[in-house]
This record gives C-alpha cells, structure tokens and sequence, in this order.
C-alpha cells in the first residue's frame, strides 16, 4: 500500500468526513471507497465503449442520419410553434 497526500477544500473534507464518521469507518477507508467505485465504473464503461465501438459498420452513422427524415416528415406535436429567437 502507498500514501499520496491529498488536498481537499474544507467543505469537501468536512462532508466527506461526516459521512465516514456515520459510515463507522475511517476518512481514509471512506475516500479509498471512493475512488474504487469511481475507479471501477470508468473501466466498466471504457470496456462497454470499446466493445460497442468493435462493432461500429465504419460510415454507418453517416448513412443513418443522411437518411433521417427522408420521407418522414415531423409529427405536428413535433414541431415549433415559433421560430427560436436569434434565428
């Protein structure tokens, strides 16, 4: 195991440490917590993205939004009463 000092602003800590003190653990154990969860839900979703992106059709978006709309007009609920301002 390693230490790394850490700067947190005061409120950050203050709160961080509450919620240990409620937890029953340390402010230390609490952050590592932290960092683990933020840690494990990055890698989840960079495997999920990679693995969507092996199976991307290269140019595939391309063709599906050149073909958006293309004989579907919007639905009445669909379009603007007025023009946006700054148009």
């Amino acid at each position: 195991m390693t230490t790394f000092p850490l700067r947190l602003p005061d409120d950050l800590k203050a709160a961080a440490a509450a919620q240990a003190e409620r937890a029953g653990v340390s402010l230390n154990q609490f952050i590592a917590v932290a960092v683990a969860g933020r840690v494990g839900a990055q890698t989840d979703a960079e495997r999920y993205f990679a693995a969507r992106a092996a199976r991307a059709i290269p140019g595939r978006a391309r063709q599906i939004l050149a073909e958006a709309g293309v004989g579907n007009p919007p639905r009445d609920d669909d379009r603007l009463d007025e023009e946006p301002e700054g148009r």
